[in-house]
């Protein structure tokens, strides 16, 4: 192809130029950066009422600045296709671009320590501020950064000066030397001021010190570290060869060692293809949809560690009523009853911008009534928020039940192992589990809660034994029973510091891998640091349709970490148990997944991950037969729906 354009196609090395531009413009939209992935199956579907976020963890990272470097590239190439397809085009001047510039910067990309953070950023001057600009105000004064890397520890400037730019530079730099070095001309006093430098400077120093600036007032997140800048001079040569067009000035190499004297590190011509990583062939570790076992790339344990979100799921209705038959029906499941709508509306007027200081209802404000609404969709906006996020996860439930998914992925590792798989959580996440359900559980939910956790439920008098209460827990289901062997749910000894040594299942791990390691550290990070109560109660469904709800029914929200007021301390204490034992954490909890995975980016950046070791452990820990070993495994969740249900209220 390329004999062809020097032989037959005008400006040979424009037509090469746009080749190498388009092929950038397709790289960048398929960009997909080479970057560790965590060790996450995701069983979740995309369903939600978040669907924007869901699986993130397994998705290319968005990286700010990317879509303008296309769109710059894109604009380049438009601009050389008309050029070269104007008749008449080989008897003009070549044309000049901004190519050699954004080509130098896409190699950055590519090049940069990882992960990239973003491209063409603007960096303040003034440093980051928390307010923002008010639209129509005058924008501070900023230093443009071509690529941020590395966690924000390395900032990239590209420069395609030539010598003959710099050249040019110092001619006129040149010009303003005059005889007012002269003592004598200092001494007249009509002398005028002068042009000529008082030490030397140019352009390229400038930037460096405007980088230089920029860093210092833009500290390393969660540090007091200032970022590494690179100046990647593409074409500049402090000694050019023999022969060469290009011309030289001592100056040129002065201006480069006065870079390197202010600790800039400065990098000379294009990357080479030494420079380049080599492409992951390799597919990313993203769960199946499937539990084949040609097509599972991470896998539970074979200890799985239950957060509070899964034992909600568990017990749920949703989990184990009949599913409807068509969407139609999913969609009239459940409209609110009359003490729903004037529980809410009490609600609203305690916790909302009007207190109510009695507990009855205003007449002003009474409930909303009933209009006999049949489908979620006709339900006021005030209501409907509850009623559609439970139609949601029903849909999410008639796609594939979480019992189902969990089914099917463990019968996969007791058909290959000696070993069957045990259920585990935490002291608080059972107490708190069944807190939640006494409250706003409904009939069967409460009867599902008392058998799972039979030996210490007060839910009811009734005193099971072991095969009681795996009886009792599927009644009803549309599962058959024993369809999962939850039985027992394991408990973790009580103790603040979880350890190997504590579990004797565990007794075998003693060295985790990396991910696993860095979670352990994060969440022990988060947990020294101090909690703080929850500032609103925590509201759920309604327990049964002929009960009302009075002020006992709001539960006290879960005590929140101060590092990330998005992390609840029970929830991280049992990403903790299952990240010291080499456990698989099953949660239905994405919002709390993605805010420890932001921990743990803040953590790396500030060096608090810097002291685990790399000895005896593996980035990738093989399972069953070759499979990956999930940290965490992600499903939809499923709340508690029985007292919201008209299913519940037909049966009464």
């Amino acid at each position: 192809m390329s004999s062809a354009i020097d032989d037959a196609s005008p400006h040979p090395a424009l037509q090469q130029l746009k080749i190498r531009l388009q092929n950038i413009h397709d790289a960048i939209s398929t960009y997909q950066p080479l970057t560790a992935k965590p060790p996450i199956l995701d069983s979740s579907l995309n369903t939600g009422t978040d669907t924007s976020d869901d699986g993130q963890w397994l998705q290319q990272e968005h990286i700010q600045g990317l879509k303008k470097l296309r769109d710059s590239v894109k604009v380049d190439l438009d601009v050389l296709e008309k050029f070269l397809s104007t008749p008449g085009s080989a008897h003009l001047p070549p044309l000049s671009t901004n190519a050699p510039y954004l080509i130098a910067v896409w190699n950055e990309v590519l090049c940069a320590p990882p992960p990239v953070d973003a491209v063409f950023k603007s960096m303040p001057l003034t440093g980051p501020s928390a307010d923002q600009r008010q639209r129509g105000a005058q924008r501070p004064p900023a230093v443009k950064v071509d690529v941020v890397a590395d966690n924000g520890k390395r900032w990239i400037r590209v420069n395609t000066v030539k010598n003959a730019r710099m050249l040019a530079e110092f001619r006129e730099i040149d010009s303003y030397l005059t005889d007012s070095d002269d003592s004598d001309y200092e001494k007249l006093e009509d002398a005028r001021p002068t042009l000529a430098q008082a030490e030397f400077d140019n352009s390229i120093l400038r930037m460096g010190r405007s980088l230089l600036a920029a860093a210092k007032a833009n500290l390393i997140d969660g540090t007091s570290e200032i970022p590494r800048i690179t100046l990647r001079l593409t074409r500049l040569d402090p000694s050019p060869p023999l022969g060469s067009e290009e011309e030289n000035d001592p100056r040129i190499l002065q201006t480069l060692q006065l870079l390197r004297g202010m600790g800039i590190d400065v990098e000379l011509g294009e990357r080479r293809g030494s420079d380049f990583p080599a492409p992951a062939n390799e597919p990313s570790p993203a769960s199946s949809s499937s539990p084949s076992t040609s097509s599972i790339l991470l896998e539970p344990t074979i200890n799985i560690n239950l957060d509070l979100s899964v034992l909600i799921a568990l017990i749920s209705d949703l989990t184990h009523s009949p599913l409807p038959k068509t969407v139609e029906e999913a969609n009239t499941r459940f409209i609110p009853p009359q003490h729903y709508r004037e529980w809410k509306q009490k609600k609203n007027g305690m916790y909302g911008k009007k207190r109510v200081r009695s507990k009855e209802i205003p007449p002003s404000e009474s409930p909303i009534p009933s209009r006999g609404e049949t489908d979620v969709r006709d339900i006021p906006s005030e209501l409907a928020k509850h009623s559609r996020a439970l139609t949601n996860q029903l849909l999410q439930e008639m796609v594939k039940g979480l019992l189902q998914e969990i089914h099917e992925r463990i019968s996969v590792i007791d058909a290959r192992s000696t070993a069957k798989v045990k259920f585990w959580t935490t002291l608080e996440a059972r107490d708190r589990c069944l807190r939640i359900i006494s409250k706003i559980g409904g009939a069967s939910e409460k009867r599902r809660a008392h058998a799972l956790f039979h030996a210490v439920s007060t839910l009811s008098p009734e005193v099971l034994s072991a095969e009681d209460a795996e009886d009792l827990f599927w009644r009803d289901s549309r599962y058959a029973p024993k369809f999962i062997a939850l039985f027992p749910i394991n408990l973790y000894p009580a103790s603040s510091a979880p350890g190997v040594a504590l579990v004797p299942e565990a007794s075998g791990n003693r060295s985790q891998p990396p991910f696993f390691r860095a979670l352990a550290k994060t969440c022990e990070d988060i947990l020294a640091q101090e909690t703080i109560p929850n500032p609103r109660p925590r509201f759920g469904a309604v327990v049964t349709n002929d009960e009302s709800l009075d002020d006992t029914e709001e539960i006290q929200g879960a005590i929140v970490t101060k590092a990330n007021p998005r992390l609840t301390a029970h929830t991280v204490q049992s990403l903790l148990w299952g990240a010291e034992l080499g456990w698989t954490t099953l949660t239905a909890n994405k919002t709390s997944i993605r805010a420890i995975l932001r921990e743990m980016k803040l953590a790396r950046i500030s060096g608090r991950l810097d002291c685990l070791s790399d000895e005896d452990a593996k980035d990738e820990v093989p399972g069953i037969e070759g499979n990956l070993t999930a940290a965490i495994w992600v499903v939809d969740p499923r709340s508690l729906a029985e007292g919201m249900s008209n299913q519940s209220r037909a049966s009464v």
